[in-house]
């Protein structure tokens, strides 16, 4: 056991005190060098103890420190190019088998909160290397997430979506919010003739989200589909502009806002930012309103059948939980069923 490379990458003390005391249970040579060599992939069951361990007297230097730590075992970029060859090889560094609803996810924000609370992410001072890093790794995050459920719940000829229904059909302990506001994850440009041009040059849009323990945030199209920035087999302009970014913030308070929303002017990738702000087009979440342009308004651009944007989500979001018996009308009922049937 190399110390000094531990602590290279943020470890303090009493977490190689206790790594040192797990490695003694190991008297075989190999069993041992595997159970050390784990420390080194981001989310094994050995790394995921000790990062609990961390949580204790953990402080904004130490907290940051983990993370430069977590930076140089995944080879993250200073930017992520956005090309499947390069997520596939990010992925590759992080350890295949941890569950969308496991609670590390809850414990890894947790240091996120603590290194930034006093060192805003969006404000451009500090280590701004880690700040863009920290920034874009949501982006890998919800990729692998969705590989997860791709890999341990899909079958063949089945959608994402489906697999996503059969994972939350059996898992429990997890904090559903089938309801969570999909308006920014609906950009879309509107001509200076009110004309929509939606992403993927898609003749209708109706993206919607899914949050587990609300770190995990899962994005949908119309049809079925995983929506991310990257990943490892394909790349849809729908997905670079509208996918899901894992939550370092906590659904109450300011943490969402200062660690997820705020730091994507600043720290997005360049080929993000090209896609968003292309010559011609500029892709813009619907207003927050009942105006012409509103995700409210039911006679707006965004209107169908009478229908406002929120009610077309609302309902793609319904046809989702029919294929969950298990959550349905528990959802139903935690987000006002008179609001929605």
């Amino acid at each position: 056991m190399n110390r000094r490379e531990l602590a290279r990458l943020g470890w303090r003390e009493h977490s190689l005190a206790y790594l040192e005391k797990h490695l003694q249970g190991y008297k075989d040579s190999q069993a041992y060098q595997e159970q050390y060599q784990s420390v080194f992939f981001f989310a094994s069951p050995l790394f995921q103890k000790m990062w609990e361990k961390e949580l204790q007297n953990l402080d904004e230097v130490a907290a940051q420190d983990l993370l430069r730590g977590v930076m140089k075992l995944l080879l993250m970029p200073s930017d992520l190019s956005g090309t499947c060859e390069e997520t596939a090889f990010l992925l590759s560094r992080i350890a295949p088998d941890c569950p969308p609803g496991s609670d590390f996810w809850k414990a890894f924000s947790r240091v996120v909160q603590i290194a930034f609370e006093k060192d805003p992410l969006a404000d451009q001072s500090g280590d701004q290397l880690l700040k863009r890093q920290v920034h874009q790794l949501r982006y890998l995050l919800s990729s692998y997430q969705a590989q997860w459920i791709r890999t341990h719940e899909a079958r063949a000829v089945q959608t994402d979506e489906e697999a996503l229904q059969a994972y939350l059909q059996e898992a429990r302990a997890i904090t559903v919010d089938a309801y969570a506001a999909a308006r920014l994850h609906n950009k879309v440009s509107v001509t200076s003739d009110g004309h929509l041009h939606y992403p993927s040059g898609a003749s209708q849009q109706v993206n919607f989200k899914i949050l587990l323990n609300f770190h995990t945030e899962y994005i949908l199209d119309q049809d079925g589909q995983f929506l991310n920035e990257v990943d490892p087999y394909q790349i849809s302009e729908n997905g670079i502009v509208n996918g899901a970014s894992f939550n370092y913030g906590l659904a109450r308070g300011r943490t969402h806002k200062d660690l997820d929303i705020d730091p994507v002017k600043a720290w997005d990738p360049p080929f993000r930012k090209q896609v968003l702000y292309q010559q011609g087009i500029r892709y813009l979440a619907p207003k927050n309103d009942r105006s012409v342009e509103g995700y409210w308004s039911r006679k707006g651009v965004f209107a169908q059948g009478g229908k406002s944007y929120k009610q077309q989500v609302a309902q793609r979001v319904r046809r989702f939980l029919r294929g969950i018996p298990r959550l349905r009308w528990r959802v139903l009922l935690q987000n006002g069923l008179h609001r929605i049937l």
